[in-house]
């Protein structure tokens, strides 16, 4: 078999398929990730996967060229791995399928079999079918979306929850099934247009997951509930369960946030407006930036002159991926407002100088948090959780810490003498008092930053009196 494009995907794919004793062609254009790879690197970091890469080339399971007409040359199945970046207005950008579609349409032998694994908009499939059919002897196309995981993308080939394919050819989607089931999963035939909405509705739910439990912390800090316990008593519910329920920053990376949107383009260009996607990408965007006044709340509001570092850059933790990664909007907004920024990530700083240019690059954690007037938690990193934080308080200029993964124990860091601030947790609160004026009784918010033992508080407040942080 051939995999066209070693990205993300194609990559994984090809390796994993290759273990299970196929003979995997990758076909990459550049040569600087050709070249990485024919060593048994890969150009990503993804646990397992360069052990993985010199196996299967050692063993011979595995080539690499950048001949596509020679790839091409006896028939097999053909899979498309290559990348569909999102334009300006959301949609997709297919030009690198569609190339390869005509290289396969040029140079692919009868008996071929067209498999997309690439991640393109309904109706995709159907529309390069049509165009096979046109050639001299049929190519079956079968539309198999991925379902990766960054950080556990091996395990999520050879243990696959479900294996998807679309198609109008039944013999065609039985084959493809069987030869991307490495798990002995379950296997969903479909047709192609229904297989890429399965793929774009998947994401597009869990990401509306994700901005949903984000909502339901913020009422939390209104309310003075704690989301931890409240998305634990929600995912007891078999309905709902308890995977993306966790709060903090939104989502990121190369799935989410382009497959809403462009499954947001998608409805509108059939003249449907799809209300959900845009709230989901609405909270995510709006997340990162309550943060950021988290930070300005915790230090005095003023950011002036103020040194914060940002714990962990990439979007998630078990990957150097920056794309749509949370540390980057909140880097910028918190330069835009004066702040002195300097970050750290274990694996993602090479990636990360790619896209910040006004922050300082620490060689590691204690560095970065040496002299900082808050510690901000970007990436639920192990290697953070595991930082010796008597260390840090010894190092920090101001001891602030504001968790935007709600991943330290707050109770210890309290005990050290931290002022810690979280997600959706009881440590930064917006409470309703009531304030005597001359026409009544109108609600007052006392917005008060949690160090210790939260004073009693008055029932009512005197007209003139609010306590310190009242708002009107």
């Amino acid at each position: 078999m051939t995999v066209i494009g070693a990205g993300y995907v194609g990559l994984v794919t090809g390796a994993c398929l290759a273990d299970a004793g196929n003979a995997v062609t990758l076909v990459e254009k550049d040569p600087a990730r050709r070249n990485l790879l024919l060593t048994g690197r890969s150009p990503i970091h993804e646990p397992g996967l360069d052990d993985l890469l010199t196996r299967t080339l050692d063993a011979g399971h595995l080539t690499v060229t950048d001949d596509m007409r020679a790839a091409l040359g006896d028939p097999g199945v053909v899979i498309i791995a290559v990348g569909t970046p999102p334009l300006p207005d959301g949609r997709a950008d297919l030009t690198a399928l569609w190339e390869v579609v005509a290289d396969v349409r040029a140079h692919a032998r009868e008996g071929t079999t067209l498999v997309i694994k690439s991640t393109v908009p309904p109706g995709t499939g159907a529309r390069v079918d049509r165009q096979l059919a046109e050639g001299a002897f049929p190519i079956p196309v079968v539309s198999c979306p991925e379902f990766l995981r960054e950080g556990s993308a091996l395990r999520d080939v050879s243990g696959a929850e479900r294996v998807v394919v679309g198609s109008a050819d039944p013999d065609a989607a039985a084959a493809v099934g069987r030869l991307m089931n490495l798990s002995d999963a379950e296997v969903v035939s479909t047709n192609n247009t229904s297989a890429e909405l399965i793929k774009y509705g998947s994401n597009a739910f869990l990401a509306m997951k994700i901005s949903f439990i984000n909502e339901m912390a913020n009422l939390c800090e209104l309310l003075e509930g704690d989301i931890d316990h409240v998305s634990t008593g929600m995912g007891h519910d078999s309905r709902i369960g308890s995977a993306f329920l966790s709060a903090g920053l939104g989502f990121g990376g190369s799935c989410f946030p382009k497959d809403v949107r462009a499954l947001q383009s998608a409805a509108s260009r059939e003249g449907y407006s799809f209300w959900m996607l845009k709230s989901a990408l609405e909270v995510n965007d709006q997340q990162r930036m309550r943060f950021v006044q988290k930070i300005r709340d915790a230090v005095g509001n003023h950011l002036g002159a103020r040194r914060i570092a940002l714990l962990g850059l990439a979007f998630k933790p078990g990957t150097d991926d920056m794309r749509s990664a949370s540390s980057v909007a909140i880097a910028n907004r918190l330069t835009e407002l004066g702040a002195t920024v300097v970050v750290h990530d274990p694996v993602a700083m090479e990636k990360a100088a790619l896209e910040l240019h006004d922050v300082e690059f620490a060689p590691d954690p204690y560095a970065a948090v040496t002299g900082a007037d808050a510690v901000a938690i970007i990436t639920e990193w192990d290697e953070y959780k595991q930082l010796d934080w008597t260390v840090v308080r010894n190092l920090v200029g101001q001891p602030i810490i504001v968790d935007g993964r709600n991943c330290l124990d707050a109770e210890s860091l309290r005990t050290m003498g931290f002022n810690y601030h979280s997600i959706g947790r009881p440590s930064h609160i917006t409470r309703w008092n009531r304030r005597v004026e001359d026409d009544g009784v109108v609600p007052v918010a006392v917005d008060r930053r949690i160090t210790g033992d939260v004073p009693a508080e008055p029932d009512l407040v005197a007209a003139g009196a609010a306590p310190a942080g009242a708002m009107a």
